[in-house]
């Protein structure tokens, strides 16, 4: 179980909050799991999905690039219950995560998507990546308001995914009827 408890998700009366306990018991980005840990605090739960609404699945940025992003940061941070989510709103393949910690020697990966990752590399793990010639390449590819979206987006889930972590959640542990957003290989 995980290191905070699940609330009584029965005992929920507001619609915003089991609008969005539904929403992650359909589509599982984010799982019901850490959703319902928010839920603890209906605040939190309200902000952080409005915040995960407005720059994860809408947004001005190409919903692809975010998840190839968020997918490199569970890789990183390892954080294996994130790492076990896919966005079933993303037309992205499961062999395109296989390589992306070696994403500047991998074919698989476009430009445009090695540039996201190298700031994804450079906002997770050392803004000195950060340099000038990363900034060339990524106004080579996206817009400034592509570039912000995708700054925010990459701090938010990194800073969920490592809080997450500490929790040791599981999988199918609130909701279990649900697995939606699990990799393949989790299903």
């Amino acid at each position: 179980m995980p290191r905070i408890s699940y609330p009584i998700l029965d005992a929920v009366t507001d619609p915003e909050t089991l609008a969005i306990l539904d929403r992650a018991r359909r589509v599982g980005t984010p799982r019901p799991e850490s959703q319902a840990i928010r839920t603890h605090v209906p605040a939190v739960l309200k902000t952080f999905t409005a915040a995960w609404m407005d720059t994860f699945v809408n947004g001005v940025l190409d919903h692809e690039t975010k998840e190839l992003c968020r997918v490199y940061v569970t890789k990183t941070v390892n954080c294996g219950y994130c790492s076990a989510q896919r966005s079933v709103d993303a037309d992205v393949t499961e062999d395109h995560y296989d390589d992306l910690l070696m994403f500047e020697k991998s074919d698989k990966y476009t430009e445009r998507e090695k540039a996201a990752l190298r700031y994804t590399d450079s906002i997770v793990w050392d803004a000195g990546l950060a340099t000038d010639a990363v900034w060339e390449q990524l106004h080579a590819n996206f817009t400034e308001p592509e570039l912000v979206e995708l700054g925010f987006f990459i701090a938010l889930t990194s800073g969920q995914q490592r809080w997450i972590k500490t929790l040791d959640l599981g999988h199918r542990e609130v909701m279990a009827d649900t697995e939606a957003g699990l990799a393949a290989s989790q299903g």
